[in-house]
């Protein structure tokens, strides 16, 4: 990984609240960080984790858990692929800020280094230029400037020296918060919509200190580490082989090299895709088995479980396995037979689709008004008003909604279980989600969980992006389970990541720190 270059910044001033001016928020969709502080007294609460620097909340931090004051760990925040930023203003509030007394107690980061991220299909890549400063030891904020290349996703902090603690050798930060200036247009309601998902995430935490035990019947490991068995870069010829096979898992599976290391998992996860291929919602009606023979169903979370799942998984690149939790082991969920009709949803849709029809022909008349007897712009010679009204000018936001794709999404997916509801086999789920930064579009993704017993046995997330597209990678995860004072515990998990530009297998085992 090449650095292009550093910069050596002054140090920043104190803030009481950050002032960022007309930079937009952005809020993460992950946190991960190199290790964390783990103890008996915090097995609960867990509020030394990664994800909490962006919670707002100076009563929670994270605290790296290597030995001595930490030296070269670093905390990784990842939030939406951006292609046309500028710059990022980062906001720290350094130490544990919960009180002075703690501050002084614990140890603080002095110099830090702030890297720009993007996700490669290995792994987190740096990009553009490296900026490390020296943070004054006081409480409040501190901010950074951060040059960013257009294409951009995240940022690095990585402790490069410390403040030392008064009591202890633990270094913490509270809070860290990333603002974007550029020219991408910004979506408040999705950086609203991931806010409210670190909110549930601490509330969920908070509930199960309150508790002294979250009664799941699963308990994750503080975190997981990461195995390499498998990795290759795909040269042209193998991407080419990829471009002309079938996107199916089976089809994409089987173009993993077998080993010794994960011979047996690979045979489950074909088994996997060999249902998935029957079930798939992407299939005509009754085509797909989940359609004709299994039954649609709600489900209900006995247990939370997303938010333990999140931390203990956040070096996994896919969010697949931590949206389904709390479906893992059937003591933490319930099924419900669903109530809504095929018929009930194709007459919503069919009522919504006239009002947008209503809606589209009132935009491109009053479109059509305000151009008469003008010059037209560049974007406006190349979309007409029709066009404009659906988005496609890039540099302002549709001006009608996508309501009716989205229904008719759910009208093709839908959640199904194979078997009876108390003890199903299977579990497919087919969700519309919308994605991008530039430009949105809907996509279908779709989340097969099989299981042994009352534990999963596999899960399987399939997207709907075609080769020509540059292709979503298949994954894969095989579960392999133990028993302990009477918890079930995931003691590995065995990822299959098939993609254009690459086919890896990775290894997750519950780690602790030394």
């Amino acid at each position: 990984m090449i650095l292009l270059s550093l910069i050596l910044a002054a140090a920043p001033p104190v803030l009481l609240e950050p002032d960022a001016g007309t930079a937009h928020r952005l809020h993460p969709r992950r946190v991960t960080a190199s290790s964390f502080l783990e103890n008996g007294w915090n097995k609960h609460a867990q509020n030394y984790l990664p994800l909490y620097v962006a919670d707002d909340d100076p009563a929670t931090a994270w605290v790296e858990g290597a030995k001595g004051r930490g030296e070269g760990e670093a905390i990784e925040w990842w939030g939406p692929e951006l292609t046309r930023a500028k710059s990022f203003r980062v906001f720290l509030r350094n130490g544990y800020q919960k009180t002075d007394k703690l501050y002084r107690a614990n140890a603080r980061p002095k110099g830090v280094k702030l890297e720009p991220l993007v996700q490669g299909e290995t792994g987190p890549q740096t990009t553009g230029t490296a900026v490390e400063v020296e943070l004054k030891d006081v409480l409040g904020w501190q901010e950074i400037p951060l040059p960013v290349p257009g294409k951009v996703q995240g940022v690095r902090l990585t402790l490069v020296s410390t403040y030392p603690g008064a009591s202890y050798d633990d270094t913490c930060l509270s809070d860290l918060r990333v603002y974007v200036e550029g020219e991408d247009p910004y979506k408040a309601e999705m950086e609203t919509a991931a806010f409210e998902q670190v909110r549930a995430y601490a509330y969920e935490r908070k509930m199960a200190a309150a508790r002294n035990d979250t009664q799941a019947k699963l308990e994750w490991a503080p975190r997981y580490k990461t195995e390499d068995l498998f990795i290759q870069k795909n040269t042209e010829k193998q991407q080419e082989v990829f471009y002309q096979t079938e996107r199916t898992p089976t089809k994409w599976l089987a173009q993993v090299k077998v080993k010794d290391s994960y011979k047996a998992e690979l045979a489950r996860a074909k088994a996997a895709a060999a249902l998935f291929d029957r079930a798939s919602l992407n299939l005509d009606g009754d085509k797909s088995e989940a359609r004709s023979k299994w039954v649609r169903v709600r489900p209900a979370l006995l247990r939370p479980q997303k938010a333990a799942a999140s931390s203990a998984l956040s070096s996994m690149d896919d969010p697949g396995l931590v949206r389904v939790a709390g479906l893992l082991h059937l003591a933490d969920a319930s099924f419900f037979e669903s109530d809504a009709t095929q018929a009930q949803m194709r007459a919503k849709i069919a009522s919504t689709h006239k009002a947008e029809s209503r809606a589209l022909a009132a935009c491109v008349k009053q479109c059509e008004a305000d151009r008469k007897g003008r010059t037209l712009s560049e974007p406006e010679e190349i979309c007409g008003c029709d066009e404009q009204c659906m988005g496609c000018m890039g540099d302002r936001e549709p001006e009608l909604s996508t309501r009716s794709e989205q229904l008719k999404h759910q009208l093709t997916g839908g959640e199904y279980v194979q078997g009876s509801l108390a003890q199903p086999t299977a579990f497919l789920r087919g969700l519309s989600e919308e994605n991008g930064s530039r430009e949105s579009w809907i996509s279908f993704r779709q989340t097969l969980v099989t299981y042994s017993g009352e534990k999963a046995d596999t899960v399987l997330v399939f997207g709907n992006r075609n080769a020509e597209d540059g292709g979503e990678p298949v994954f894969v995860h095989v579960l392999d389970w133990s028993e302990s004072g009477g918890k079930a515990k995931l003691s590995a998990i065995t990822t299959f990541i098939i993609g254009l530009e690459s086919v890896r297998v990775l290894r997750y085992r519950p780690a602790t720190n030394a």
